[in-house]
């Protein structure tokens, strides 16, 4: 079985580098997915981290401590859960946002993983953004293992917040450890 790293970004709610807060709040919710999708990749008998971060004093920080613990160990993946912000729609346009994938490359297991992750995320619902590649982001530069990053849907948007209210955590952790595990 494969080893995993997974981890909700940011601190948590209230504290320096905490994540966007809006309609949902970023920190609790991708807490709760990664203790979720840890929870269910152990249940199929992989071996999962949870590299989440409580204690960071800045950003910079968080991302480096996030990263040393990802870096603790080889694994098939590292995986940092957020949820995104920039739509500014808390009325609802009858359009759902959706999922993105983050990564460096869209090549192999993060290719592989990131478009099942996706394809598990359309049939509870969620718009299917895409896979993105970036050199920008501290955490996709600094992990020894091979890394995404996940943007499950939007604080700010009320029908993103609709359709996550009406899925729950538990069946979005599913489509992401199922995306993982394959």
């Amino acid at each position: 079985m494969a080893v995993y790293n997974i981890h909700g970004g940011h601190n948590p709610s209230g504290k320096i580098a905490c994540g966007a807060s809006d309609l949902l709040d970023e920190s609790r919710e991708d807490r709760k997915i990664c203790k979720e999708v840890v929870r269910l990749l152990k249940k199929k008998g992989h071996k999962a981290y949870n590299c989440t971060v409580s204690n960071g004093t800045s950003q910079t920080d968080v991302l480096r401590k996030i990263c040393t613990k990802c870096n603790k160990r080889q694994a098939a993946l590292d995986v940092s859960i957020h949820l995104n912000s920039g739509r500014n729609d808390h009325k609802g346009d009858k359009k759902i946002a959706g999922t993105e994938i983050w990564c460096t490359q869209s090549v192999g297991i993060k290719k592989t993983v990131g478009n099942r992750i996706l394809a598990n995320m359309k049939k509870l619902g969620f718009t299917n953004r895409g896979i993105k590649t970036t050199g920008n982001l501290y955490y996709l530069n600094h992990t020894i293992n091979k890394a995404i990053l996940i943007e499950v849907c939007f604080v700010d948007d009320k029908d993103d917040y609709d359709l996550y209210k009406k899925t729950g955590y538990k069946k979005i952790a599913k489509a992401i450890a199922d995306g993982i595990t394959g």
